[in-house]
């Protein structure tokens, strides 16, 4: 009997710490509040559209054409969502990441070019220089991947409507 409850109790131990060691991947913790295709929708939204979908306490940076926000990742890493606006509305969005490793930023870079591909609102255009380019079936916007700085834990992925 006392070897029974021995068992029961590393038993519960084992599935406590691995329950508790459940953490979401950086991929998953940066799509958390939108989807990768989420973001390639933000163009020609209106600022204040735009700031009603961020988390307000990430906000680092604002002014009429601006918006940065700052969201914290792993133990003292970031990654960053900037918007770009004119009259029209957003222009630019940009999500910048700022990890301690490459392995991160590679699996990052992979589910990003992996969101793109299996979308069927882009096509591949060039795949050269560390640079993955993707132009909108209706010719409106583009997007780019840059994994140049791999190595340093950034992967810099960009929304842009074309002129």
């Amino acid at each position: 009997k006392k070897m029974k409850n021995i068992t029961l109790i590393a038993c519960l131990v084992v599935i406590f710490i691995t329950s508790c060691n459940q953490e979401k991947t950086y991929f998953d913790q940066l799509t958390k509040n939108k989807s990768i295709t989420e973001r390639t929708t933000e163009l020609n939204k209106s600022l204040t559209t735009i700031r009603k979908s961020e988390d307000k306490s990430a906000l680092v940076k604002e002014d009429d054409e601006y918006l940065e926000y700052e969201y914290k990742i792993g133990n003292d890493e970031t990654y960053t969502i900037t918007y770009f606006f004119d009259v029209a509305g957003c222009y630019e969005v940009g999500l910048d990441t700022y990890f301690n490793t490459e392995i991160e930023a590679k699996l990052v870079m992979e589910k990003i070019k992996e969101a793109i591909d299996n979308s069927d609102k882009f096509k591949l255009k060039t795949d050269s220089n560390q640079l993955y380019e993707w132009s909108s079936n209706d010719g409106l916007s583009s997007v780019e991947l840059d994994y140049e700085n791999l190595n340093k834990g950034m992967v810099s992925f960009t929304v842009f409507a074309n002129e």
